[in-house]
């Protein structure tokens, strides 16, 4: 028993904590998820808010190549002009329109050093100046219902390094090309970032990196230094004509909130668990101390029990002795006697039930199987309770079917019989009439005793064999009894190899007692 209330307590404790374990675990998870979420949406947001920066560079780079280009082609003026425009590298110039279309202005024939490299890296847009218009930028050109575009960006790779050109048509139709400085664009760009290793600043837990298209890191800004294989909250392709970079944002946010959370929640575990623990220990202590006076409780009933069987069996023998000498025509001391004896049994079973209870709480109740006939031991039993039926009315019907010589526990079989009786007597009088049928078949010995009176409730039918439990209702209310009588029938046939059932009948209540009773050899 301490140790299903041990087992009973711990649950108590590891169920709750382990099922609080676990829809902790699933929120932290969600709100690890939902944080994440969260800030891959502030960190995309700063990205765009870079790529619009970087957007608006060249949008102004494009405003000042604009209005600072000279009008005509000419060789030198173009070459001064590149003199006052560091952002440039070279000048391409083609003829729009006529029957010229398509001829290279500038560059001329004879082409500086430069001019020369530059021809090299651009072959292909001055052999083919529609590449520019089918360039990203300049696609509307090629559909014929569209407008053909007047501006717009090609990017190249030369030598592993990338090249931008400007272009534009002028009011005569002629395109004209600028190749910007790659090294001269990149110290632009990194001009109208914000500066690197701001610890102060908003990125003092982030980092953005700037990645080319090689997968370089061409510029990085902010105070956290991420991990060698850390992956990014957030990543943003760049928009043309930076197209092939993307940037890229880390952050240390989302580990610091999740560990915060992790501590908060096992923080509120352990409260939980130290006032579980503290529950379970005080219940503990509770039922320890309840099984304690419960068991000196046994053992003072027990022990009073004990006392009280020799002189009630003394009082028993000497009232039979006295009964048998009186004479028959004394009947009225005859009737006071009987009255001693009758109640001096009933004091002797209830003493009995007593210390079985007493014996079945120690786990000590057993059975000793010797020969023996069950329908004189229960022929016995009626005779002993034939005058207090009597007295009340009841008639008694036996049909006794089971004359085999057994082995059987008669002083079991006639303790579970005279609970079943005494019941009938205290409950069932009102019927009229008590039935016994005994019937031996395998090994195995079924005593049917059925009463006519009131009956027992369907909902009650199981409860009556706990133990102090008794059904209250207008007939037994007032009627004096422990409520362990049926509690002790049902453990000693189960002992016996049998079991004490109460079985459906149409009026009244019907208990049906089984037994293991093999036969004795040789009978």
């Amino acid at each position: 028993m301490q140790k299903k209330v041990v087992v009973a307590l711990l649950v108590l404790v590891l169920l709750p904590l382990g099922l609080l374990g676990w829809i902790g675990a699933r929120m932290a998870e969600n709100e690890r998820q939902l944080l994440k979420h969260q800030m891959g949406l502030l960190a995309q947001g700063q990205l765009q808010q870079v790529d619009e920066r970087i957007q608006a560079h060249f949008a102004g780079l494009q405003t000042r190549l604009s209005a600072s280009t000279p009008k005509e082609a000419n060789a030198n003026a173009l070459r001064d002009w590149l003199r006052t425009a560091p952002q440039v590298r070279q000048v391409l110039v083609i003829e729009g329109e006529g029957a010229d279309a398509g001829k290279r202005l500038f560059p001329p024939a004879e082409v500086t050093g430069g001019e020369r490299l530059f021809l090299q890296r651009t072959a292909a847009l001055w052999e083919n100046p529609s590449l520019l218009m089918q360039s990203a930028h300049g696609a509307a050109a090629a559909n014929g219902d569209a407008e053909p575009a007047t501006q717009g960006w090609y990017s190249w790779y030369w030598n592993a390094e990338l090249h931008h050109i400007y272009w534009q048509r002028d009011a005569k139709n002629r395109i004209w090309g600028f190749e910007l400085d790659p090294a001269r664009l990149k110290a632009d760009l990194i001009g109208v970032l914000p500066a690197s290793g701001g610890k102060g600043d908003a990125l003092a837990r982030a980092r953005i990196r700037m990645i080319d298209g090689n997968g370089a890191t061409v510029y990085q800004w902010g105070g956290f230094e991420p991990p060698e294989k850390a992956k990014s909250l957030a990543m943003l392709p760049m928009s043309p004509p930076l197209a092939s970079w993307k940037l890229e944002y880390y952050g240390a946010g989302l580990t610091g909130a999740s560990a915060a959370g992790r501590f908060q929640m096992l923080a509120g575990i352990l409260v939980l668990a130290i006032a579980l623990a503290g529950l379970a220990f005080y219940l503990y202590r509770e039922q320890t101390r309840q099984m304690r006076e419960a068991a000196e409780r046994v053992n003072f009933v027990n022990q009073v029990s004990h006392e009280l069987k020799t002189p009630l069996t003394n009082i028993r023998m000497y009232a039979e002795l006295l009964e048998d000498q009186l004479a028959e025509a004394e009947e009225k001391p005859r009737r006071y006697l009987g009255v001693i004896i009758a109640e001096s049994q009933r004091l002797s079973r209830l003493i009995a039930n007593v210390l079985n209870f007493a014996r079945d709480q120690k786990e000590k109740l057993k059975v000793q199987p010797a020969p023996g006939c069950c329908d004189a031991v229960v022929a016995r039993c009626i005779e002993a309770f034939a005058p207090a039926l009597s007295a009340k009315g009841v008639d008694i019907r036996l049909d006794a079917q089971a004359p085999e010589m057994v082995q059987v526990d008669a002083e079991t079989l006639e303790q579970i019989l005279n609970n079943l009786f005494s019941n009938v007597e205290k409950y069932g009088a009102a019927g009229g009439a008590l039935q016994v049928t005994t019937h031996f078949s395998a090994n195995s010995t079924v005593i049917t005793v059925r009463d006519f009176g009131p009956g027992i409730p369907e909902r009650e039918r199981e409860r009556i064999f706990q133990p102090f439990y008794r059904v209250s209702s207008k007939l037994s209310d007032g009627v004096a009894g422990t409520g362990i009588g049926l509690d002790i029938a049902r453990k000693l046939a189960r002992l016996h190899g049998g079991d004490l059932n109460l079985v459906p009948c149409d009026s009244g209540a019907c208990f049906e007692l089984s037994l293991a009773t093999p036969l004795v050899e040789g009978k």
